[in-house]
């Protein structure tokens, strides 16, 4: 297996590692405001209701996160294998 194989191997690896538990995250938050949805619109911070905040505002940062993680990550693979084989 060449190098650009395993590197292919690790940064899937990673994606499917945070992927799939973000994935289950998002879904549950949803669930969980679906199947308590009275007690979580008594919910109330800064004057949004608990379900906006689940639902519509701590997503995205927490998806941001892991896209900016994720990518760090997957370019550090590749200058690695650039370190390791250098241009040609």
């Amino acid at each position: 297996m060449n190098q650009i194989d395993m590197i292919r191997k690790r940064q899937l690896a990673i994606a499917l590692g945070v992927g799939i538990p973000y994935f289950a995250f998002v879904i549950s938050i949803f669930l969980l405001v679906y199947l308590l949805g009275d007690a979580v619109a008594q919910v109330s911070i800064l004057d949004f209701p608990l379900h906006y905040w689940l639902v519509a505002i701590a997503v995205y940062p927490i998806t941001w996160g892991l896209f900016i993680w994720y990518v760090g990550k997957a370019n550090a693979m590749e200058d690695e294998i650039e370190a390791t084989f250098g241009e040609e």
